[in-house]
């Protein structure tokens, strides 16, 4: 009987190393199994991320993959902010949070909490319960109870820049978990960072984009502009010998049509007063010398005013208020058009050529008052500030449409003239016209410029 026992007692024992050794088999088929599992969706993650080149689709499909492998409920990635006080919750899963909520709380200070702790001791943390974890601080109203969590840090080169959080698994994680989990972060941390480069590369890209097609374009206008200034000054050089053509023969017959006749007669008087002092006449040689002394006055006065259309002499004397009063007398006269001349603030001399600049100027728009505006009255008004001159002429006549004639293409001497000595001053020149509402030519001058220009005649 008790051999029986002995051989039963045998048997057992045959048969429950059998069953451990089923069992250990089957165990290390499941471990198998699941390692093969694991690398493979570690594999799958990396193809998928490796595909991947915005940043917020590299984290969005990161955490899928991790709560999908973690069987967890909601999970988030946070990001280190610039100045590394702050974690930015920039994806989440599982939860879904009001714009309100989410403006007001994605960013977690790095403050010794269960979240926060992962990123300052760089290393991951679990918690079976957060909601009686005694590292726990409290959450926001509104966040869903967090029971389960684990927590592993997002690294570059073992710094950290971030962190994977999942949570609310049905069972605590524990260390294959967390092993699984690490794996991951290291997988993601490169590809966010390759993500983040492509990003910042992708605008810089734009951004030289931008700036050749940007500096493309103003070289496209400047060569525009340049090729128009050459038409203009070829034209305006052209227009400038005709008027020095005009103005010598003007000068030419001015000087044919009175000096010339002038000295003829004072020539026949003095003949008169010697054929009169040849017979005796001494009354008469006194009228005929007389004669020939207002002739010479008359000559003198010619001479002066031709002059004076060369280069004020007031301008020189005076300064430049009482040469545009001058000039302003001089162009009623000729024009037939009343013109007032004002002066603001106090008066004081400039530098010649800062004088001769805005008198020529003057002149310009004035003979444009004469020769196009069929104006009834026209003024002129200085006003002397501190830190600038301003000159305004203005006129009540016809006006004329400014857009349609700078659309034109051609080159009108007397605003391209304004222009021209405006930009020589450094200064601010605006005409205002419409049709039948008079023409208005205002000029800035700052007073550095004044001082500094080099205007010339």
């Amino acid at each position: 009987m008790t051999k029986n026992r002995a051989t039963q007692s045998t048997a057992l024992s045959k048969v429950v190393e059998e069953y451990d050794l089923d069992r250990l088999v089957r165990t290390k088929v499941q471990i198998d199994i699941q390692q093969r599992e694991s690398l493979q969706a570690l594999y799958h993650l990396a193809v998928e991320l490796s595909a991947l080149r915005s940043l917020e689709s590299v984290l969005n499909t990161a955490l899928r993959h991790c709560l999908e492998l973690t069987d967890s409920q909601f999970g988030f990635v946070g990001l280190t902010t610039a100045d590394s006080q702050a974690m930015d919750v920039v994806a989440i899963q599982g939860f879904h949070p009001t714009n309100h909520f989410y403006k007001h709380h994605h960013l977690i200070p790095l403050h010794p909490n269960i979240f926060a702790r992962v990123v300052l001791e760089n290393q991951p943390v679990r918690s079976a319960d957060a909601m009686s974890d005694p590292r726990r601080v409290g959450q926001p109203d509104g966040h869903p109870p967090v029971s389960a969590f684990l927590g592993v840090p997002l690294r570059v080169q073992d710094v950290p820049i971030g962190m994977i959080g999942v949570a609310n698994r049905p069972e605590p994680y524990d260390d294959e978990h967390e092993q699984l989990l690490m794996t991951y972060a290291a997988q993601v941390a490169i590809v966010i960072r390759n993500a983040k480069l492509y990003e910042e590369l992708t605008t810089a890209k734009k951004e030289l984009e931008r700036k050749v097609a940007s500096r493309t374009r103003q070289l496209r206008n400047a060569k525009e502009a340049l090729a128009q200034k050459t038409i203009q000054l070829q034209q305006l050089l052209t227009e400038t010998v005709n008027v020095q053509d005009r103005e010598r023969r003007r000068i030419a017959q001015d000087l044919h049509d009175g000096i010339n006749q002038l000295l003829v007669g004072a020539m026949l008087e003095l003949k008169s007063g010697r054929d009169r002092l040849a017979k005796n006449n001494l009354s008469g040689v006194d009228d005929s010398l007389e004669a020939v002394q207002n002739i010479l006055h008359r000559v003198e006065a010619e001479i002066r005013q031709v002059v004076h259309d060369l280069h004020p002499p007031t301008l020189d004397a005076l300064g430049l208020a009482p040469a545009i009063r001058r000039y302003a007398e001089r162009f009623e006269q000729y024009s037939n058009i009343p013109c007032v001349v004002a002066v603001w603030g106090e008066p004081t001399r400039l530098p010649p050529n800062t004088e001769i600049c805005i008198y020529r100027l003057v002149q310009e728009a004035l003979q444009n008052v004469s020769a196009h505006s069929q104006a009834n009255g026209s003024n002129v008004t200085i006003n002397f500030l501190p830190d600038s001159l301003e000159l305004t002429i203005q006129d009540d006549g016809r006006g004329f449409d400014l857009d349609a004639l700078q659309q034109d293409g051609r080159v009108h001497l007397g605003l391209f003239s304004m222009r021209e000595r405006a930009e020589r001053l450094n200064g601010v020149l605006t005409v205002q016209s419409r049709p039948g509402q008079g023409t208005k030519v205002e000029l800035t001058v700052p007073a550095e410029s004044v001082m500094l220009n080099k205007c010339g005649d």
